[in-house]
């Protein structure tokens, strides 16, 4: 079995994810994806979104000057 690569995302790989997990949440909901489907898609969008937000604060919050 092959090694599982690491994924190193910026922004824009991070936004173009969200984009697409958002659009398999709608396409779940209109084919009525059980419960359990539904929740793992929401996980991994949260997951995306939270991970977005950390590098967004490491782009724009300035460093200390002591780092």
């Amino acid at each position: 079995m092959p090694a599982a690569r690491a994924v190193t995302h910026t922004v824009e790989t991070l936004t173009a994810e969200i984009s697409r997990i958002v659009a398999e949440r709608q396409e779940l909901r209109a084919t009525g994806a059980s419960f359990e489907v539904l929740e793992e898609n929401r996980r991994r969008l949260a997951a995306a979104q939270s991970a977005l937000s950390q590098l967004l604060i490491d782009r724009h919050l300035p460093r200390s000057a002591s780092a």
